[in-house]
């Protein structure tokens, strides 16, 4: 990226990550094309953007589709949460160097327009807090978690709950705002590693699938009693024994399903799973999915709660950083391995 060369304006151009084809089953790195674009003027109202944290998503996955092709087009960057700073600026609202947060494309420089400028917020640093955090556990991971177990889950003080995918970035989350909220928390995670870190963030029970021999066995263990809240973001074999487990009344919170994700036939027998419905009017159990949009508008209140349980050190942190946008479909690809502790990023 140059300014001027000899008083005229250069070619300008900018690293991108390109969606070259939709993915089959699992990611490859060769579904994704990291080339220059051309990058355009900082026309009246709009501000240059410094790409600098980008959030990997297991959702992405879902939007790498032919169906999505609005979202992620073939031939152009993708797009994922992410925060960037203001290097130049043809719009009063927006300064150089402030940081701004919202969905940015994968590059390293990006121009945003008056017109989108509206989808952005500023980042207030007057907390000291860095910036990525608002990526992670003040971000959308965060938020699904507080407004899954609050509102979709309704969780109570002395509730027993368990987490699938708990040492994931939401899973860890979720995990740590019902002990907050004075519940008994059970996680499950795969690896001793990540075992290890819920139990340092406070999880009351850890079970580790890779070393369990029988999954049912240790699960009724940890509930002798039944599940009052299943904070599900995997599916598969644990919510099949999660859901006869229920208490009456109890709720199940779908968060996410990365154990399909990459499932493209429909006969799959993951996708078939048992018929388990009858189980949930005999015990009055509610099953809601939900998207954390729906609550954007309490954003604010919320963001406030995570910050303040942050800093009272309730609320604890953990990030897989890959370094580079080359990186982005390692990171990516990654998360359906479980190579991830915490939140995934790509840091620019």
């Amino acid at each position: 990226y140059q300014r001027r060369v000899r008083g005229r304006m250069s070619t300008k151009e900018t690293s991108a990550l390109l969606v070259k084809q939709y993915p089959i089953g699992l990611p490859q790195e060769s579904d994704f094309e990291l080339t220059q674009i051309p990058l355009p003027e900082t026309t009246v109202g709009s501000v240059l953007v410094k790409v600098y944290w980008l959030s990997v998503e297991p959702y992405l996955r879902g939007c790498l589709k032919p169906n999505y092709n609005k979202f992620m087009p073939l031939g152009s960057p993708g797009v994922t949460s992410g925060i960037g700073l203001v290097l130049e600026t043809k719009n009063p609202e927006f300064n150089v160097g402030d940081f701004i947060y919202g969905t940015l494309p994968w590059q390293e420089l990006t121009v945003l327009t008056q017109d989108k400028l509206k989808d952005y917020r500023k980042l207030d640093s007057s907390a000291g807090l860095e910036p990525n955090l608002f990526l992670s556990v003040f971000g959308i991971t965060g938020l699904t978690a507080y407004f899954g177990l609050l509102r979709v889950g309704s969780l109570k003080e002395g509730e027993n709950v368990l987490i699938s995918g708990a040492a994931g970035a939401t899973g860890s989350s979720a995990g740590q705002i019902a002990k907050v909220k004075g519940a008994r928390v059970v996680g499950v995670c795969g690896g001793k590693e990540k075992a290890q870190w819920l139990k340092e963030i406070g999880f009351d029970e850890v079970i580790d699938y890779k070393e369990e021999k029988n999954l049912q066995e240790a699960l009724k263990k940890a509930f002798p009693n039944g599940i009052d809240v299943y904070f599900d973001n995997v599916g598969g074999e644990i919510s099949d024994i999660a859901i006869e487990m229920m208490k009456d009344f109890g709720r199940v919170v779908v968060s996410g399903q990365i154990s399909v994700y990459n499932e493209e036939d429909p006969n799959s027998p993951k996708l078939q799973g048992p018929r388990l419905w009858h189980l949930l009017f005999h015990k009055s159990v509610r099953v809601e999915g939900y998207s954390v949009m729906n609550y954007r508008m309490e954003f604010p209140e919320a963001i406030r709660d995570l910050i303040k349980w942050y800093l009272q050190g309730k609320l604890k942190n953990k990030e897989t950083i890959e370094i580079g946008l080359a990186n982005f479909p390692k990171a990516f690809i990654g998360l359906f391995k479980g190579d991830n502790i915490g939140k995934q990023l790509v840091q620019l």
